[in-house]
């Protein structure tokens, strides 16, 4: 219970810190200059210059699970220092609007295969555990030490086939 309170609290930090860093930047361009304004606070976050800042397409896992789309900004002012731009509802329009030299305008497409294949492969690491944790042969003393002995090693591949599968949404 209290992991389960640990973990929505680290997550509201979270979605809440994004939202203040990017849910209130406005975009404008002005002649030769890309500017970030946050209307919260009324002032500029960064600058870049169009043509000699490098733009490209994130493939983020919450962009594609909230069916958005953000760019990275590298040289933008102040100390010529690496940003994002967005997260934006519509990525395209937003490109075009802003009419931004992104070098290639698309992400990955979604793979069902490797979907599929990430999830099935996490099951089958949960079934050992999950059978274990309803097997009447196993006391509550021996499942907390095998949860704390052996659950790491569970733990990493069913994490990373759960990211491959994300990143593929």
């Amino acid at each position: 219970m209290f992991c389960l309170a640990f973990v929505l609290v680290v997550a509201g930090a979270r979605i809440g810190s994004y939202y203040l860093r990017y849910g209130t930047i406005e975009y404008r361009r002005y002649e030769e200059q890309l500017v970030a304004y946050d209307t919260a606070l009324g002032a500029v976050q960064w600058t870049a210059p169009v043509d000699s800042a490098a733009f490209s397409i994130r493939n983020a896992i919450p962009d594609r699970l909230l069916d958005t789309g953000t760019l990275d900004v590298s040289g933008a002012d102040p100390d010529d220092r690496d940003t994002q731009l967005g997260p934006v509802t519509d990525l395209d329009a937003t490109i075009e609007t802003l009419e931004l030299p992104v070098a290639d305008p698309v992400r990955p497409d979604r793979d069902p295969t490797v979907i599929a294949a990430a999830v099935l492969l996490a099951l089958f690491f949960l079934a050992v555990p999950v059978g274990l944790a309803f097997s009447p042969r196993v006391d509550t003393a021996q499942l907390i030490g095998l949860a704390i002995g052996v659950g790491p090693m569970f733990l990493l591949p069913v994490g990373l086939m759960l990211w491959a599968a994300l990143r593929r949404i």
